[in-house]
């Protein structure tokens, strides 16, 4: 399958069907292969993800909230754990090998 091939080319992505993400995946372009460097990379990126099952949108808005006013009174500090969206840094994000992941959903 070609996806994703010329500038302008788009894809919708769902992410957990149970909480309803959907992503809009814009292709801006390709840089020359630089020697050395391990592809793919993310160069850039606002907020880290949400936590998994976290809810939805409204979830994730819900899980923000509660880590800035510190409200502990459902356990949900305990639940988000190190969990910080702000602290999203594009150099720390590692990408699976895809034949690893697609031998992995075979297996399973």
């Amino acid at each position: 399958m070609d996806f994703l091939m010329e500038e302008g080319d788009r894809a919708l992505y769902t992410y957990d069907y149970g909480d309803g993400w959907l992503h809009d995946v814009l292709f801006e372009g390709s840089y020359p292969k630089e020697p050395g460097k391990k592809y793919p990379i993310c160069l850039a990126g606002e907020l880290a993800g949400p936590p998994e099952d976290c809810g939805g949108i409204r979830g994730y808005y819900d899980c923000v909230t509660v880590l800035k006013n510190r409200d502990n009174s459902e356990g949900k500090l305990i639940w988000l754990g190190r969990w910080r969206p702000d602290r999203f840094d594009p150099a720390k994000i590692k990408f699976w090998s895809p034949l690893t992941r697609l031998k992995t959903a075979l297996r399973d």
